[in-house]
């Protein structure tokens, strides 16, 4: 399942090249070229957007294990204080990975801003 997108990429980006080539014989193939692309982009957003809500939340758990076992390593505090006052250390653990959700957001829209580009550049070629 974790190659699916690589294989779709490949194929599409492979469709992409030939019709850019098949150009030269006819213009009408930039039309398939930008809608291969447009389904390209739309293809990994989504891909995107299912990952982020399926995979994403275990891997939030896992990152918050290692990162309370640094935090006991590193620190004066014990289990017992963390596992008293979960919540507090599940908040600052949040905190600390906020950057890492706006990565992942941020990934998402480009994937639908080049979306975008090629529906536009459809519309005006």
């Amino acid at each position: 399942m974790n190659k699916i997108p690589y294989i779709v990429s490949a194929i599409t980006i492979a469709l992409a090249g030939l019709f850019a080539i098949l150009n030269r014989f006819w213009t009408g193939f930039v039309y398939f070229v930008l809608a291969l692309l447009l389904a390209l982009s739309l293809f990994w957003a989504g891909w995107l957007i299912y990952k982020y809500f399926t995979d994403y939340k275990q891997e939030l758990e896992e990152r918050y294990s290692l990162w309370k076992a640094n935090k006991l390593n590193t620190t004066q505090v014990s289990a017992e204080i963390i596992s008293q006052n979960e919540a507090a250390y599940k908040k600052q653990f949040s905190k600390h990975m906020r950057k890492n959700k706006l990565v992942k957001w941020f990934e998402i829209l480009i994937c639908f801003a080049l979306a975008v580009a090629f529906l536009v550049g459809m519309i005006f070629i």
